[in-house]
C-alpha cells in the first residue's frame, strides 16, 4: 500500500501492482460454514493482528462462539496461546484474548490501515480448500486501477492442472497429512507435488520433518 500510494504521489509512470493480497475474516468465515467443521479454538496470527488490532478477532468467540488467542510466533508464544485456548475450553467460555501484546495492540496499526483503505478495496479470491469468496481479497482501489498490473498487461492466470493432492483439505483441517496417500512416499519436500509440502511453514513439511521414525 505504502509503494504504489508513494508511486502515484510521485508520478511515476512505470509502476504496477499485482495483488494477491487476501482478508482473514471472509475465509475464517468460510471455514466456519464448512461441512464437517470440528475446529476447537483458532491460533490468530500476530502479524496480521498487528496491523489490525486484536478486536479484528473478536467476531470468532462473539459470533461463532469459537475461543480466540491471538499469538507470537516463538515457541513459548505457542505454547501459552495454546494453554489459553485450553482453559477456555474447559471453562466453556469462549472468549478473545491478546497473548502477543509486546507487538499487537487493540486499535493495531493506524497508518497502516489507512494506507490499507485508500489503496485496495474488497474483492473476490480463491483460497486454497475453500474456492471463491467474496470480499476475501484487495484490490487496487479505482483510484489507483491504472496501476493494476493484470488489466495493465492483460495478465492472464491459467486454470490449475488437476492433481491427486489433497492440500486443501489439509489446510481446512478435514485431513491430516498423513491421510494422504501421496504422503512420505510420492511426495515429499525433495519432491513436493503440492503446497503443503512445498513450503517450509506447510502442514505436510511440518507434519514430514516431525514425524516419528
Amino acid at each position: 500500500a505504502a509503494a504504489v500510494l508513494e508511486a502515484e504521489r510521485r508520478g511515476i509512470p512505470n509502476f504496477s501492482l499485482f495483488s494477491m493480497l487476501k482478508l482473514v475474516e471472509p475465509s475464517l468465515r468460510a471455514l466456519a460454514r464448512t461441512e464437517g467443521f470440528r475446529i476447537d479454538g483458532l491460533l490468530c496470527p500476530g502479524h496480521v493482528a498487528s496491523v489490525t488490532g486484536a478486536g479484528y478477532f473478536g467476531f470468532l468467540p462473539e459470533e461463532l462462539g469459537l475461543p480466540a488467542v491471538v499469538a507470537g510466533f516463538e515457541p513459548a508464544d505457542i505454547l501459552l496461546a495454546v494453554l489459553r485456548l485450553l482453559e477456555m475450553k474447559l471453562e466453556g467460555k469462549p472468549r478473545l484474548e491478546n497473548a502477543y501484546p509486546r507487538a499487537v495492540s487493540d486499535g493495531g496499526n493506524r497508518l497502516a490501515m489507512d494506507m490499507l483503505r485508500r489503496a485496495f478495496v474488497p474483492a473476490a479470491e480463491s483460497w486454497r480448500g475453500l474456492g471463491e469468496i467474496g470480499g476475501s481479497g484487495l484490490a487496487l482501489s479505482p483510484e489507483l486501477a491504472h496501476r493494476d498490473a493484470k488489466k495493465r498487461f492483460a495478465v492472464k492466470i491459467p486454470e490449475p492442472a488437476p492433481s491427486p493432492c489433497r492440500c486443501g483439505e489439509v489446510v481446512t483441517g478435514s485431513l491430516e497429512p498423513r491421510q494422504c496417500p501421496l504422503f512420505g512416499r510420492l511426495c515429499t519436500p525433495e519432491d513436493p507435488v503440492g503446497p503443503c509440502m512445498v513450503s517450509s511453514e506447510g502442514s505436510c513439511a511440518a507434519a514430514y520433518k516431525y514425524q516419528e521414525i
